[in-house]
């Protein structure tokens, strides 16, 4: 290992030997041979010293006389830190995955000789595989420590340590467990809800135990209990697999309903879900549900239906779904109807209802678990720019998301091709979807700055924006006349120009039509398109389209632009009409418009080429709408979207005059652009009335989240969001209505945190309400009722829903707007609107039979309110109070909020 060496002439003397090199160390307990020789020497030759010397060290022996020797040897300790000697502990091994459960991982340092260190002062840092680390905490003491929190998932991580840099040698595992079963997040379903009951046919009970965090628990055991009745378990006990699953077989000779509940053996609680199945002397149709794909995916899973039926004679009737675990009663009023199949995009229990002619009825349940998270990636990976008139030099760096690009005024347009790393997620340029990997097209450039806002959208709705500004360059200065130029001559366009008059193309159903349309920035640099359809190009579409009765006439303007104005000559109008045309559609990158025509035929007694209807949709600025922000600060929305607007003119004889209002509800569509998945309602604005909600579904359209709205009005409309925040309606039955009628502006609380479910309405709040609900515009003229002041908050609701037909006043000329409301008043009023709504399927079902007399309270009917009362039970718009109606019983805050929710689903005037 080393070696030493001393010369000596009859003198004593030391050599020293260092083990200090980074390589070979003296290590502490370690046993090392020295051996030492003499090169030279006489009789006395020798090493050591004489034995009077005093010497304190032991000594061995010498061939010479009198003398002895001994040795004497030196150590430098190492006592930096070793990761070999350090060590890190959990304070707990597992920890339950709820995201809040913690342990203590602590870090020991040891030095090189293997001493405890004392003192702190180092580097340390501590890191997991799993869960998340806290602050590493210097505890002065030669340990250091963090709290680990647990992540919701189950599983194992591994604890790993550095300091100054270096890993430890030594880790620590940690095991993520699945926490308590959760009696309210077990499921408890069925693989049939009607069975047979003859002792042989069974139904199987499936339970799935899990915690609060949806993790499976296993090795449990299980009891399933009848409430009553005669029906066989099978096997009474279950334990519960690795997946938390135990299934029990239950059948019956006695037709009668059995309620199943499941407990837990060790501790007696039972799970909160049941599940109720009908034994029946009857056949129920057999229903045999196949998910597709039966393995992971990130996409919808597909449900196949098969069913069949019992007799020779019979079939099936009725097919439909629903999502959760359903029971017949269910489907009596609700579920979706379908031919044999349905896509599900969640994981969940899903109900199929099949029933047949003969009048049975079956439900099946089946589980899907196999749809996987989608992915969050919203990076691009290329985006290139291509100008057109001239060149744009642009340089794509991944992680970047701001550029600004120069471009010469010959460059009058741009088009571009992006990519996103994930190519499932959707790309979007100022709001627009376009197709990745493929050259989109033209974007027109204005003087000045073009800005360009990309948004990639993963397929989690994550969203990342990008954005690019484009700096075109003005004209070059004309040069100065000469004495032999005409000063009244126009300057030649030259060749570097953008040519904003080009021709552009558009879709007429479908069919690519040139030379209708043309494209304009005007001097405010507002992008502007118009399509001019003549007569006789019109006819010779029509003619090429073979439109059938009451279609619309639909105008496609697939370009980008700020402002979309669609041009039609009178004698085009009566052409469309002669061909009993329904409407005429317009869709924009803006947003669509579907105009039905009897809305603009009614509007003179005859249609001419001196007429001319224009209908306009244009992206406006929030900013210009006066008073707009402070209207949202004061009504707790917030503002998703710029405005847009959609306006109708005629124009007769040079005046032009605008059709505002109409006399059924239009439809109109607004895209979503970026973060609208947060987008909870749509406002109109008026300058004089300020905002006021319309009847929206949010829904897919032409492949793009958007909002579909119906409104009796034209002018701008704004996408807002609005959270409720109630504090009162925590467990109250009617929470889910009034949170989603609050989140679309239609219902408020009595402050900014309580709603009163419980305060009774008055008929002034109930005429609010229903103006807000119907989108109703304020209606024309005065109040008629002497007790409705000019000044009174409710005047123009009660002057509308007046003026629709919706709520009337008393013989003695008054409203009484401060009279609470009974529930027969609000049920006329409901009707009356969805009347009004056009809603079909109630104002056929107007001559339903129902049976009042089976109500003990029916005698209190009022004569005016019975026909309404017959629709509204009908359409499951009211229940009864068991054998009860109580018609005279005043409403209730709550009850009206559902009311109207039931009223405006069954209009198809919002989406639950």
């Amino acid at each position: 290992m080393a070696t030493g060496r001393l010369v000596t002439d009859s003198a004593s003397g030391w050599t020293a030997i260092d083990f200090s090199a980074a390589d070979p160390y003296l290590q502490k307990d370690k046993m090392y041979r020295m051996v030492v020789t003499t090169d030279v020497g006489g009789l006395e030759a020798g090493i050591g010293w004489y034995s009077s010397s005093g010497n304190p060290y032991p000594r061995g022996s010498s061939p010479a006389t009198n003398y002895d020797f001994s040795f004497r040897t030196y150590m430098v300790a190492d006592y930096s830190v070793s990761p070999g000697n350090s060590q890190i502990f959990s304070t707990h091994s597992s920890l339950v995955a709820d995201g809040s459960s913690q342990t203590m991982v602590t870090v020991r340092l040891w030095d090189a000789q293997g001493n405890v260190l004392t003192s702190g002062g180092a580097a340390v840092t501590i890191s997991a595989t799993a869960g998340t680390v806290g602050v590493v905490t210097d505890n002065r003491d030669g340990t250091y420590s963090a709290k680990l929190t647990a992540p919701t998932s189950a599983g194992s991580g591994v604890v790993s340590a550095s300091v100054d840099g270096t890993m430890l040698d030594a880790t620590a595992s940690v095991q993520f467990t699945s926490g308590e079963f959760s009696t309210l997040h077990s499921t408890v379903t069925a693989s049939d809800l009607v069975v047979r009951a003859d002792g042989q046919s069974s139904a199987e009970i499936i339970v799935r135990l899990q915690d609060d965090y949806e993790h499976p628990i296993a090795g449990k055991r299980l009891m399933l209990e009848a409430n009553s009745g005669q029906s066989v378990i099978q096997n009474v006990y279950g334990t519960t697999d690795a997946e938390g699953l135990t299934a029990f077989s239950v059948s019956n000779t006695a037709a009668e309903k059995v309620t199943y509940m499941v407990k837990e053996e060790a501790s007696g609680l039972a799970l909160l879900q049941t599940v109720s199945i009908s034994f029946t002397y009857d056949q129920p149709p057999r229903i045999i549900l196949e998910a597709d794909p039966p393995s992971a995916t990130y996409g919808s899973v597909k449900v196949t239906v098969s069913a069949s039926v019992y007799g020779e004679f019979n079939q099936i009737s009725a097919v439909k779904w629903a999502a959760g675990s359903r029971d017949i009663a269910y489907f009596a009023a609700a579920g979706t109807e379908i031919t044999d199949h349905f896509a599900v995009q969640e994981n969940g229990v899903y109900s199929v209802y099949v029933a047949d002619v003969a009048g049975n009825a079956n439900v099946s349940n089946i589980e899907i678990s196999n749809i996987v998270p989608l992915s969050s990636n919203a990076d691009l990976i290329a985006w290139e720019l291509t100008g057109l008139g001239g060149q744009v030099r642009f340089d794509f760096k991944a992680g970047a998301a701001s550029y600004t690009v120069n471009a010469d005024h010959a460059v009058y347009a741009l088009k571009m091709r992006l990519a996103a790393a994930d190519e499932l997620s959707a790309l979007q340029i100022n709001g627009s979807q376009i197709s990745p990997n493929l050259i989109t097209g033209e974007y027109p450039l204005a003087i000045g700055e073009n800005r360009f806002e990309v948004t990639v959208t993963a397929q989690d709705h994550t969203t990342r924006t990008y954005i690019l500004t484009v700096i075109r360059s003005a004209a070059p200065a004309e040069p100065a006349a000469d004495s032999g130029t005409n000063p009244s001559s126009s300057p030649a366009i030259t060749l570097s120009q953008p040519p904003q008059n080009r021709s552009i193309l558009i879709r007429i159903n479908d069919k690519g039509v040139s030379g209708m349309a043309s494209f304009d920035i005007n001097a405010d640099q507002i992008k502007a398109i118009t399509v001019r359809i003549d007569t006789g190009s019109l006819k010779n579409v029509l003619e090429s389209l073979f439109l059938k009765l009451e279609e619309a006439l639909t105008i496609a303007i697939e370009e980008e632009a700020d402002k979309l104005t669609l041009r039609l000559p009178g004698s085009a109008i009566s052409s469309l009409m002669d061909k009993q045309v329904a409407a005429i559609a317009m869709k924009t990158r803006n947003g669509q418009y579907r105009l039905p025509l009897a809305e603009i035929g009614n509007r003179l007694p005859d249609f001419t080429d001196e007429t001319e209807v224009q209908i306009t949709i244009e992206r406006g600025d929030s900013k210009a709408l006066a008073g707009l922000q402070e209207a949202a600060d004061q009504g707790g929305f917030r503002l998703v979207a710029a405005p847009i607007y959609f306006e109708v003119h005629i124009v007769r004889q040079g005046v032009r005059q605008e059709i505002s209002s109409f006399n059924h509800y239009v439809e109109r569509v607004i895209y979503l652009p970026k973060d609208a998945h947060a987008a909870s309602a749509v406002m109109v604005w008026d300058q004089k009335l300020g905002a006021r909600p319309v009847a929206t579904v949010f829904a897919e359209v032409d492949g793009q989240r958007a909002a579909v709205i119906q409104s009796l009005t034209n002018s701008a409309y704004i996408l807002v969001a609005k959270t409720p925040a109630f504090t009162d309606l925590a467990g109250h039955w009617a929470a889910k209505e009034i949170s989603d009628m609050n989140s679309r502006m239609i219902v408020q609380g009595i402050d900014g945190t309580r709603f009163a479910p419980g305060a009774a309405i008055t008929r002034a709040e109930l005429a609010a309400l229903l103006a807000r609900a119907l989108g109703l515009p304020e209606a024309t003229g005065q109040s008629s009722f002497r007790d409705v002041a000019e000044s009174s908050w409710y005047r123009e609701a009660v002057e509308s829903v007046q003026a629709y037909g919706i709520m009337d006043g008393f013989a003695d000329g008054t409203f009484k707007p401060q009279q609470a409301v009974t529930r027969q008043e609000a049920i006329v009023t409901i009707i009356r609107a969805l009347q009004m709504a056009d809603a079909a399927s109630v104002t056929d079902s107007a001559g339903k039979a129902v049976d009042l007399s089976v109500y003990a309270d029916s005698g209190e009917i009022g004569s005016w309110a019975d026909e309404a009362i017959r629709i509204a039970i009908a359409e499951g718009l009211v229940q009864g109070y068991g054998e009860e109606l109580r018609p005279g019983k005043p409403l209730t805050r709550a009850e009206t909020a559902v009311l109207l929710y039931r009223m405006l689903i069954q209009a198809r005037l919002i989406n639950g």
